[in-house]
């Protein structure tokens, strides 16, 4: 059972068939899944709420890109704070260095490689997802 988040967890993936395996897995782990298909669908889920204990992005998205989408995320009040993991062949494919950078720029928690080892998914929610105060990774939900 997933522990207790202080949000969704927003999936934010073009390709409809990893959106809903993803959306799936996530959901039968227990945990709430919005999802947005680009980054423009992604802010209008930020700016509307409820505010995602953390952010699944893949960068190569239609409309607005991830990078684009991480821009807006830094430079707005309120959002910077939220947890994003990278899924992505590419950004997990960087040089250790040019993704600590990147990570460091734009408050990145970790990259997954796609295709992402559940396992590796799992852990990474878990150990990044914003909780509500006065609760751990290991509390039951």
């Amino acid at each position: 059972m997933a522990s207790l988040l202080s949000g969704p967890i927003l999936v934010v993936e073009d390709d409809p068939d990893i959106r809903e395996a993803l959306q799936g897995f996530l959901e039968l782990q227990g945990y709430e899944v919005r999802v947005a298909s680009h980054g423009r669908e992604a802010v209008e889920h930020l700016t509307r709420g409820p505010r995602p204990a953390l952010i699944l992005l893949d960068m190569g998205l239609p409309i607005m890109d991830g990078h684009r989408l991480l821009t807006f995320r830094k430079q707005t009040d309120g959002f910077s704070e939220i947890p994003v993991v990278i899924l992505s062949a590419g950004m997990a494919a960087m040089h250790p260095r040019d993704r600590a950078l990147y990570a460091s720029n734009y408050n990145v928690a970790a990259f997954i490689k796609k295709p992402a080892d559940l396992q590796t998914l799992v852990e990474a929610v878990e150990r990044h997802a914003l909780r509500p105060l006065g609760t751990s990774a290991g509390a039951p939900a």
